[in-house]
C-alpha cells in the first residue's frame, strides 16, 4: 500500500516537464535580444545617439590637446574665458607607470628564517645571539623597509600631480584677477601656454618613459633585496652581509630613479611655481586694496606692489598697515588696532582699529630710494628697509618704511621702472588702450584755471579733475576740438 501511495504522490514532479513546452527548442521562450530592443529609439543607426565628441569638448578651453582640434592653437589662452566653471582636471594621453609594488618584510621573518637555519647547523642554533649581531639585523631590516617605501617614489608621483594641476588652474586665477584690476604682468598668459605646451609636448612624456625604465629597475633590485633580507639569519654572519650589500644596492638605485626623473621635471617645476608666485601677489594685494575704504584708484591706474608695513615716522617706531605702489602712486594706509585704555595700566580694556591714509604722493615726486638690510644675527632676522626723499612739491619730505614679508631691493627697483615708464610696457594687451586714453585725458587740462587764472599743474594719468589750490574750483579736462 506503502508503494502504491507513493507511485500517486509521483506526479507532483511534473512541474520539471515546464520545459517540455519549448519541445527542442528551448531557446525559443528566452527573449535575451529583447533588453537589447531598448535602444530601439535609435532605429537601427543606434550610434548617433551617443556623442562621444561631447565630453573631449568640455575641455577645449584649456585642458589637454585634442588631435580632433589642431587648426585651434589659440584656445590654450580662452580656457580661463569660462568665469566661476571650476577648471577641468588634466587628462594627459598616457597614465603614468605604476609604482613598484609593496614588499613588506615583517620582523618575524628573519626569527623563522634563523630558526630553519639555526637546525640545519646544528649546536650553533643554540648559541645566543650577541648583541652587535642582533643589532645588524635591526639595522638592515629597518634601513630596508625605509627604502621599500622610498621606492615607491610618492614624492615625483605628487610633484608630477602638483605640476598638471597648477597648469590647469592658474590660467583660471589669472583670469579672475584681472577682472579685479590687476593689469600688469603682461606675459603670464603667455608664459603660462607655453608652459602648459612644453609639459604636455616634451617634459611629461620624457618623464614617463624614464619612470618606467626605473620603475622596472627598481622592482628587479627590491626582489633582489627582499630575498636577502628574508634569509637573514642573526647566527650566521654571512647572511647579514649579503642583506646589507643588497639593501645598500637598493639605496643607490632608488636615488638614482629619484635623481634621473627628478631632473627631467625640476626646471620647469621652478617656472610654473615662479609663475603661481606672482598669481598670488596679484591676489594678495587686490585683496588688501579691497579692504580699504578710503584707497580709490584712478582711471586706468595700476596696482603693483602691497606689503604690511611699519612706517618708522619717529625714529625707529611708528604706525602699522599697508604699503601700496601703483604705476603712479605710493600710498601707506595705517591698518592697525590702537588700545585706547588700558586696565591697571598693563591689560587692554579698550582699543579701536584706526584706518587711515598718511602718505600719497606721486611716483615722479620721489626724487631718491634707497634699500638695505638692518639688525638680525648672522643672517637671520634682518630687517628690510626702505627710504625715501621726496621733492619740495610732495606733502612729506622723508620716509622710512620697514617692510614685512617683500624685498626692499624689489621695492626700489619697481619704483625705477614706474618712473622710466618701463612698467607700462608690462600691461596686458587688453589695458593697453585704456592706458591711451587717460594719458589724453590728463594733457586735455588746460594751463590756467577758468576763475581765477591761476596755473594748472601738469596732471597726472587718469586725473578726470582737478580742484584750484587758490579758489577752490573744479576744473574738468577740455573737449578736443
Amino acid at each position: 500500500m506503502t508503494n502504491k501511495d507513493d507511485d500517486k504522490k509521483k506526479p507532483p514532479p511534473q512541474p520539471v516537464n515546464r520545459y517540455q513546452a519549448g519541445g527542442n527548442k528551448p531557446e525559443q521562450p528566452k527573449q535575451p535580444p529583447q533588453p537589447v530592443r531598448r535602444v530601439e529609439a535609435g532605429g537601427a543607426k543606434p550610434e548617433p545617439p551617443k556623442q562621444p565628441p561631447q565630453p573631449v569638448r568640455t575641455v577645449q578651453t584649456g585642458g589637454p590637446k585634442q588631435p580632433t582640434t589642431p587648426a585651434q592653437p589659440s584656445q590654450p589662452v580662452r580656457r580661463v574665458q569660462t568665469g566661476d566653471t571650476p577648471p577641468p582636471a588634466k587628462t594627459p594621453g598616457h597614465d603614468l607607470p605604476k609604482p613598484p609594488e609593496r614588499r613588506i618584510v615583517r620582523p618575524g621573518t628573519a626569527v623563522a628564517g634563523a630558526t630553519v637555519a639555526g637546525a640545519a647547523v646544528g649546536a650553533a642554533a643554540s648559541q645566543v645571539v650577541a648583541p652587535e649581531m642582533q643589532a645588524k639585523v635591526t639595522a638592515v631590516q629597518s634601513k630596508y623597509e625605509r627604502l621599500e617605501t622610498a621606492a615607491q617614489l610618492s614624492d615625483i608621483y605628487s610633484a608630477i600631480g602638483r605640476i598638471d594641476a597648477k597648469l590647469t588652474e592658474l590660467p583660471f586665477e589669472l583670469e579672475k584677477q584681472r577682472n579685479r584690476g590687476y593689469v600688469h604682468g603682461g606675459q603670464l598668459e603667455n608664459k603660462l601656454v607655453a608652459l602648459d605646451d612644453k609639459w604636455d609636448n616634451n617634459i611629461r612624456p620624457r618623464v614617463e618613459t624614464t619612470l618606467k625604465e626605473q620603475v622596472a629597475r627598481l622592482d628587479s633590485e627590491l626582489n633582489q633585496a627582499e630575498s636577502m633580507v628574508k634569509r637573514v639569519n642573526p647566527r650566521v654572519e654571512s647572511t647579514v652581509k649579503l642583506a646589507e650589500t643588497a639593501v645598500d644596492s637598493l639605496e643607490r638605485r632608488v636615488t638614482a630613479a629619484q635623481d634621473a626623473v627628478t631632473s627631467l621635471y625640476r626646471p620647469i617645476e621652478n617656472e610654473v611655481n615662479e609663475a603661481e608666485r606672482q598669481v598670488n601677489n596679484a591676489r594678495q594685494m587686490l585683496d588688501l586694496l579691497d579692504g580699504s575704504q578710503a584707497i580709490r584708484l584712478r582711471n586706468a591706474e595700476g596696482p603693483l606692489l602691497a606689503v604690511e608695513t611699519e612706517w618708522h615716522r619717529n625714529g625707529k617706531e611708528g604706525p602699522k598697515g599697508i604699503l601700496f605702489l601703483t604705476d603712479q602712486r605710493l600710498i601707506f594706509e595705517q591698518r592697525e588696532e590702537v588700545v585706547t585704555k588700558k586696565k591697571f595700566g598693563l591689560f587692554k580694556a579698550d582699543s579701536e582699529m584706526i584706518q587711515e591714509v598718511h602718505v600719497d604722493v606721486e611716483v615722479h615726486q620721489i626724487e631718491n630710494v634707497s634699500h638695505k638690510e638692518e639688525g638680525g644675527f648672522m643672517g637671520m632676522g634682518k630687517a628690510d628697509i626702505l627710504e625715501l626723499v621726496f621733492a619740495a612739491s610732495a606733502n612729506i619730505s622723508r620716509a622710512r618704511f620697514h617692510l614685512k614679508g617683500q624685498n626692499s631691493s624689489e621695492w626700489a627697483a619697481m619704483i625705477k621702472r614706474v618712473q622710466t615708464g618701463d612698467v607700462d610696457k608690462d600691461r596686458s594687451g587688453a589695458h593697453v588702450e585704456a592706458l591711451a586714453e587717460a594719458g589724453i585725458t590728463s594733457a586735455s587740462f588746460p594751463t590756467a584755471c577758468p576763475n581765477c587764472y591761476a596755473p594748472i599743474p601738469t596732471q597726472p594719468r587718469g586725473v578726470t579733475s582737478y580742484t584750484c589750490e587758490f579758489c577752490g574750483a573744479v576744473v574738468a579736462p577740455q573737449s578736443p576740438g
